[in-house]
C-alpha cells in the first residue's frame, strides 16, 4: 500500500489546459483564475493519472496509486479555527506562556480574523500563522514580564495591522471585558486609567550594547 501527499504546485495549470482548452466565439470557455484556491480545488477534484505523468511522475510510480483524492484550500474561517480550536493551538500556547508570568492574554475576534486574513493573502496557509503572531507579540513577550502591575495583554485588530502596539491593562479593576465596554461607549485607550501600550524605546541601545 502506497500513500503519498503534497502541494503539487502547478498541477492545476495542467488540468486547466486539459479541461478548458482555449477557444473563441459565442460558445467559448472563459479563462479561469487558477490562483483562486476554490478554482484550484475544483481542478484537483478532476485530476487523473495522465495529469500526474505530465506533471513529471513516471507512469510506473503513478500506477501504484489507484485512488487520487484532493483536499480543499484553507479559507479565512478555517485559519481562525486553526488558531483557536486544536488542543495545542497557537492562542492556547500564548495563553500558557503569558500565564507563566501571571498575565492573562486576550485576543479579540477581530484580531484573530486579521491574522487569518494576513496569512490568507500571503498564501502561506496555516504555516504562516506562527510567523505572523510571533512578529506581533515578540516584543510584548520580551517586555511584559519585567513590568509591574500588568495583568492582561489585549490584542486587537489595530495591533495586528501594526497601527499601534498591543494594549497592557494595569489597573486591578480594568478587565478585558470592561476595557471593551468602554471602547464601545466611545472612549479611547489613552483616556482610560490603567491602560497603556507596549513600549520598548531603548531597543536599539540595548541590542547595540549586546552586539
Amino acid at each position: 500500500l502506497f500513500i503519498s501527499g503534497g502541494a503539487f504546485a502547478g498541477l492545476e495549470t495542467i488540468i486547466n489546459k486539459r479541461m478548458d482548452a482555449a477557444s473563441i466565439g459565442f460558445g467559448a470557455t472563459m479563462k479561469k483564475n487558477t490562483e483562486d484556491f476554490k478554482v484550484q480545488g475544483k481542478y484537483f477534484d478532476n485530476a487523473i493519472p495522465k495529469d500526474l505523468v505530465q506533471y513529471g511522475m513516471i507512469p510506473e510510480f503513478v500506477g501504484r496509486f489507484p485512488v487520487i483524492v484532493s483536499t480543499k484550500g484553507l479559507d479565512e474561517k478555517s485559519l481562525v479555527d486553526i488558531l483557536t480550536v486544536p488542543k495545542n493551538s497557537l492562542m492556547k500556547q500564548y495563553n500558557f506562556q503569558f500565564a507563566m508570568n501571571g498575565i492573562r492574554f486576550h485576543a479579540t475576534k477581530c484580531a484573530l480574523a486579521e491574522v487569518a486574513k494576513m496569512a490568507f493573502l500571503r498564501g502561506s496557509g496555516a504555516r504562516g500563522l506562527r510567523s505572523i503572531t510571533e512578529n506581533i507579540l515578540m516584543e510584548t513577550m520580551f517586555v511584559v514580564p519585567s513590568l509591574e502591575k500588568v495583568h492582561t495583554v489585549y490584542l486587537d485588530a489595530m495591533a495586528v495591522r501594526g497601527e499601534r502596539k498591543p494594549i497592557l491593562l494595569k489597573h486591578p479593576d480594568m478587565t478585558a471585558e470592561k476595557f471593551e465596554e468602554l471602547l464601545k461607549e466611545g472612549q479611547t485607550w489613552e483616556e482610560m486609567e490603567g491602560a497603556d501600550v507596549v513600549q520598548f524605546e531603548d531597543s536599539e541601545e540595548y541590542f547595540g550594547e549586546a552586539a
